[in-house]
């Protein structure tokens, strides 16, 4: 974050990024915030740091989940390849991990790792982590009723 007057300041609004083409992609919400093991952090910081965990990549969306039954939130990445590309899931999530703990907290667990075709989207391009989070959350509550 930049600093102002020796304070750190905070992001509002959407965070944009530009790809290698010109083109753009809006990310969602700066301030879209996340609460793992009572540490609150952004989805942005735990996403950029993902997208840089391997070359297979081309981008990640980090939500959390508070599991049915209780308990802290649960942190899961889905992750879209880049087209030639392949990897599993436990690959991935070992490599997620080491990136978080090393570049944002040791303390961060990421708790499950989805692959998947391509990210949901508004019309104006922005990356719908409440259709992820609720899709998450009925994966779960089947899974715990089972």
């Amino acid at each position: 974050m930049p600093i102002y007057k020796g304070k750190v300041l905070r992001r509002h609004g959407d965070i944009v990024k530009r790809t290698v083409g010109g083109y753009f992609v809006v990310q969602g919400r700066a301030d879209d915030t996340m609460n793992l093991g009572g540490i609150k952090t952004s989805s942005v910081e735990i996403e950029r740091v993902c997208d840089r965990a391997d070359e297979c990549i081309m981008e990640t969306a980090a939500i959390s989940v508070a599991p049915a039954s209780g308990g802290p939130e649960q942190l899961i990445i889905f992750v879209v390849l880049k087209k030639g590309y392949s990897s599993d899931v436990e690959t991935l999530k070992k490599k997620f991990s080491k990136a978080i703990q090393s570049n944002l907290n040791p303390l961060f667990k990421v708790s499950t790792v989805k692959i998947v075709a391509e990210f949901p989207r508004t019309a104006s391009n922005k990356l719908l982590r409440r259709v992820l989070r609720d899709q998450m959350k009925r994966e779960l509550s089947l899974h715990s009723r089972l």
